[in-house]
């Protein structure tokens, strides 16, 4: 068994049965990281029981995505070296700069995001609501499958990158913080690596459970470093820096480092569409894979 593990929270929508999906984010994930740094990427190869997806959105959703809907934009940006002028073109489009403006007033004056946005941003509000509003115990499910893996990692003593990309991130924030001051449990995590995250909204920060204590109490205090990455052309994480929106850890010594990169080049496509934000795009990005072959370097 590998003496590192390196643990991924998926976003919010339905995602492909498990086997399937961490099948497909190993492949992306290696990519990236040999995109960064060959040598890394052929030692991670050896060690695929280093990965493991804390899979939630079944129990969430009650449903799976066919990965076949999927298939033909992994091979994409798997086999392109870098993003195609289109891309480049569509993530900086008016559109997506007009919605993010929008998007950021609606963040300062929340019941905006009713009245506003296209149709996957509100539903990205809504299921954002579901969780915090805890409906049918639903975001306690969810924690304790994110909780049973890092627990699994700390109890074999492995070195932990806690990878939370969307609303993964926050499940995975408030999951460090229940273990940091409910459950008093010793564990930590050595990097956290947060990738197109809301964590810097105050739409969210104002919901996570630590939201309403003072001081140290508000935050996880089991994080040693924590890298957050967003693309260009986001919707969800909005180029909010965490150094920033998340400075009192730094203030009060609960984190050692806080760092953003909010300039990322993805290219996943649905069909003909550009996301920027799906997690293939990001996982398969050299920025993405050199933090984590750094990470691995540090064994």
């Amino acid at each position: 068994m590998s003496d590192v593990a390196i643990i991924y929270v998926p976003g919010i929508k339905p995602k492909p049965p498990a086997g399937l999906h961490q099948a497909a984010l190993w492949r992306c994930l290696l990519n990236g990281v040999g995109r960064s740094d060959a040598e890394a990427a052929t030692a991670l190869a050896a060690h695929p029981d280093c990965f493991r997806l804390a899979s939630w959105s079944h129990v969430f959703y009650e449903t799976h995505r066919d990965i076949g809907e999927d298939e033909a934009g992994i091979e994409r940006v798997l086999r392109l070296p870098g993003p195609e002028a289109r891309d480049l073109r569509e993530a900086r489009s008016l559109r997506r700069r007009l919605l993010r403006s929008l998007y950021l007033l609606s963040d300062a004056f929340p019941r905006l995001f009713d009245l506003v946005g296209d149709p996957d941003m509100q539903m990205a509000v809504a299921e954002t609501r579901r969780y915090f509003d805890n409906e049918a115990g639903v975001a306690v499910a969810v924690r304790q499958l994110v909780a049973d893996a890092l627990l699994e990692a700390w109890q074999a003593q492995r070195r932990v990158l806690l990878i939370g990309h969307s609303l993964g991130s926050v499940i995975a924030f408030d999951v460090l913080w229940e273990f940091s001051h409910r459950f008093a449990e010793a564990g930590r995590v050595d990097l956290f690596l947060s990738l197109g995250s809301p964590l810097g909204l105050r739409f969210v920060r104002e919901q996570l459970l630590g939201a309403k204590e003072q001081g140290r109490r508000r935050y996880p205090t089991n994080i040693r470093r924590w890298r957050n990455l967003s693309a260009i052309g986001e919707l969800t994480a909005l180029d909010r820096p965490m150094a920033t929106g998340w400075r009192e850890m730094l203030d009060l010594g609960l984190v050692g480092e806080i760092s953003d990169r909010l300039d990322l080049h993805t290219c996943f496509r649905e069909g003909e569409v550009l996301n920027v934000h799906r997690c293939y795009g990001y996982m398969t990005n050299a920025v993405v894979g050199g933090v984590i072959a750094d990470w691995w370097r540090q064994r």
